[in-house]
């Protein structure tokens, strides 16, 4: 893998650094507890606000080809690498089983990974961090995704969800956590049920949906945005979020800055960690 540096702009521009640790470098290990677990997000967005485009044969929304690059892809797996659990979505897993997933679930052991895994045997921890899935229908395909993983499977929904699902997910292996009233499942109540789960750190990589859900219970923590240097356009997008304004527009204050430059495999890119304030 081409692994140029990149160039730190903020807090002060300094000496370039190496691509390869640059989000494990963060210490996420060191932070969040299981009362008030660390919740981050990332995200690769284009210049006109883009995180993903329908596809015109599948009809499935997916980050576009023209933003998307094994660089930012790298420092998606170091944060998914430092996770207690990952957070999707029950569209994620209905995807995975269609084949029209980005991905498969991470943390990566492909060429150009393979520190990974170590990285986190080193640190005590699991191969793969939990995989947990909000779902307030329970119409995922769990037992088909999960059979043959060697990842916990958590699946995360309301006091009211179907027990005939939830029987058919735990007799396939899964864990239901049942958390506010109702099927919905709230923000909060996501967050402190997996910390009561024992995960300290949550790494939220479902779509605007679930990242508005995080939001409005103001429990995002922290923010790492790629601004791939690239225009989309078109009008069947998602942004990073959806439906009715923010009652309170959180505050993020911009932490660190690094600058990707163009290359055969980048169109050019910020690398950008942004902390809630309020």
């Amino acid at each position: 893998m081409n692994t140029p540096d990149v160039l730190p702009l903020f807090p002060q521009p300094g000496p370039a650094e190496p691509l390869h640790g640059l989000y494990l470098r963060d210490h996420l290990l060191d932070l969040g507890t299981t009362e008030r677990p660390f919740v981050y997000s990332n995200y690769v967005v284009s210049l006109d606000g883009r995180i993903a485009i329908e596809h015109p044969d599948t009809g499935h929304y997916g980050p576009p080809k023209a933003i998307t690059n094994a660089r930012d892809w790298r420092l998606f797996q170091e944060l998914a690498a430092q996770a207690d659990v990952i957070v999707v979505s029950g569209r994620y897993l209905r995807e995975l089983r269609a084949g029209t997933a980005q991905a498969s679930l991470p943390v990566s052991t492909s060429p150009g990974f393979e520190d990974l895994v170590p990285w986190r045997r080193q640190h005590g921890l699991t191969d793969q961090p939990a995989i947990a899935v909000i779902s307030g229908s329970l119409d995922i395909p769990f037992a088909e995704v999960f059979a043959h993983s060697d990842r916990t499977g958590i699946v995360v929904t309301g006091e009211a969800a179907d027990p005939i699902r939830v029987a058919q997910i735990e007799d396939a292996g899964g864990t239901v956590l049942k958390t506010n009233p109702g099927t919905r499942v709230e923000g909060k109540a996501l967050i402190d049920a997996l910390g009561q789960a024992g995960h300290r750190r949550i790494y939220v990589v479902a779509g605007p949906v679930v990242l508005d859900t995080i939001l409005r219970a103001a429990q995002l923590d922290r923010l790492y945005l790629t601004h791939a240097h690239r225009l989309l356009g078109g009008t069947k997008v998602d942004t990073l979020l959806e439906g009715d304004p923010l009652a309170h527009a959180p505050a993020l204050a911009l932490s660190r800055l690094w600058y990707d430059p163009p290359s055969p495999v980048s169109p050019g890119q910020l690398f950008a960690c942004y902390e809630r304030q309020s």
